[in-house]
């Protein structure tokens, strides 16, 4: 009986020492960033069974150590990072390219195409003023220089934002492979769900790719976690699948390793990876935008001034120019070199014998304003230009208010989470006293089996 007693009073001890243990981790970590309150889960150790068919107690065994997380709140948590991270990464990406499109800015293609026109129609009033004819050559170079500007962000733009994209693939990869050490580990750990310090260090990973990637988690109860991208597993365990970019300059696609092969995700990624990625695109379709626009534009202005005549009564030059090889219209649209150099050439005149003042063919070019060559013949310049920077425009607006509605979500949801995982220093300074209480009793315990024993082995001698 006493030596029974004996162990049971070890076993109390053992437990009290656990508990103590788990109570001074958590005080000591209450300040850690990630760290998650634990909890020793403790369970009466099977009863003995005496000659007699009694059952007598043999006292407590320490289980587990459990950490204090909510798992709903944890996964919604990493599924609202990827959508914050997301929209916030566009729009602070975009926003550097929005200076370069600001309707009423001086410098702006839509200002310099107004001026255009404006300095055409003052050259109507007197074509033979040479200054006017001056102003409309420094007019068209303007806006040239605009459009160039514009294009030149753009390509800059997109250039930049797919090195960032390979820069980001390789730290996800290495998050990715760190995450699959600490799933080893988890895995090949006795505890029956993972050393609690590993978990919460494999979470931190998790929180830093859901960031990344958008990538949505579920928990499995022997601890491990899978992480998906658009129902694509890219961490399941102990495996992963890594990320890989494949082809040229903007046409720059982010893919997932699947077995032999890969399947693209630009479209299923979230976070600040899928952020650049939505950033690349609408910057791409701006330029494709601005590009039709430099094109289109120049082939009309183009027809009408050539089918003029010029101060010298020869048929008109083309006004601008745009390489056949050219890969972006907007970047490659000049002033004809022969025009620049002598404004006399600007062909104001519908007839080779007209008087000097002729200026029936300024007309023809003005009526390009509004003349309906974009969108399906539905847009004249000046309303496509304004379209172009309104897509660009919402497009930064509508990221930014989606940062920060999924930020107050994030909060929400972290706050939730923290509830359950946050240390509070006054329930485990309460868990303190009851482990200190439960050890003395143990102790106690101990103590009387043990002066019963030293009684027994007296009356024995």
């Amino acid at each position: 009986m006493s030596f029974r007693t004996l162990n049971i009073g070890r076993t109390g001890l053992k437990a009290a020492s656990y508990g103590i243990d788990v109570a001074g981790q958590n005080v000591t970590n209450a300040s850690t960033e990630g760290y998650v309150r634990r909890r020793l889960v403790q369970q009466t150790r099977v009863p003995h069974r005496s000659e007699n068919g009694v059952f007598t107690g043999q006292g407590v065994t320490a289980t587990s150590i459990q950490r204090g997380i909510d798992r709903f709140a944890t996964e919604r948590t990493f599924s609202a990072l990827g959508d914050q991270s997301m929209a916030s990464t566009a729009h602070e990406t975009l926003a550097v390219i929005e200076a370069n499109f600001r309707e009423g800015d001086t410098a702006s293609v839509a200002d310099r195409l107004d001026r255009f026109f404006d300095s055409a129609m003052e050259l109507t009033s007197e074509p033979s003023d040479h200054g006017l004819r001056l102003g409309m050559r420094d007019a068209g170079k303007g806006l040239i220089e605009a459009i160039n500007r514009g294009g030149e962000a753009l390509i800059d733009g997109i250039r930049r934002v797919e090195d960032r994209i390979k820069d980001e693939i390789d730290g996800i990869n290495k998050i990715l492979n760190d995450m699959k050490t600490l799933n080893k580990r988890i895995s090949d750990s006795d505890a029956v769900s993972g050393p609690a310090d590993l978990l919460d260090a494999r979470d931190a990973l998790a929180a830093s790719l859901a960031e990344k990637i958008g990538a949505e988690v579920d928990y499995q109860g022997n601890g491990q976690l899978s992480m998906f991208v658009g129902g694509h597993a890219i961490v399941q365990e102990v495996h992963i699948r890594e990320l890989k970019t494949a082809g040229n300059f903007s046409d720059l696609s982010v893919k997932m390793a699947a077995g032999s092969g890969a399947v693209t995700v630009d479209e299923l990624l979230k976070g600040e990876l899928g952020g650049l990625v939505a950033a690349r695109d609408q910057m791409k379709a701006s330029l494709a935008a601005l590009d039709t626009f430099a094109e289109d534009f120049a082939d009309e202005v183009n027809a009408q001034h050539s089918a003029g005549f010029d101060g010298y009564g020869v048929p008109g030059l083309d006004f601008f120019t745009i390489s056949g090889a050219a890969t972006n219209a907007s970047t490659d649209i000049r002033l004809d070199s022969t025009l620049a150099g002598d404004a006399t050439l600007i062909a104001a005149a519908a007839l080779p014998s007209a008087e000097v003042g002729d200026g029936d063919n300024l007309q023809n070019i003005l009526d390009v304003e509004n003349n309906k060559l974009f969108s399906s013949g539905t847009q004249n310049s000046r309303e496509f230009i304004a379209s172009l920077y309104s897509d660009l425009g919402n497009a930064i607006v509508g990221f930014e208010i989606d940062a920060v509605t999924h930020g107050a979500v994030v909060e929400d949801l972290t706050s939730l989470k923290d509830a359950a995982s946050r240390v509070d220093l006054d329930e485990e300074a309460v868990s303190l006293i009851q482990y200190q209480a439960a050890y003395q009793a143990a102790a106690r315990v101990v103590t009387a089996a043990d002066d019963l024993l030293k009684e027994l082995f007296a009356m024995v001698r």
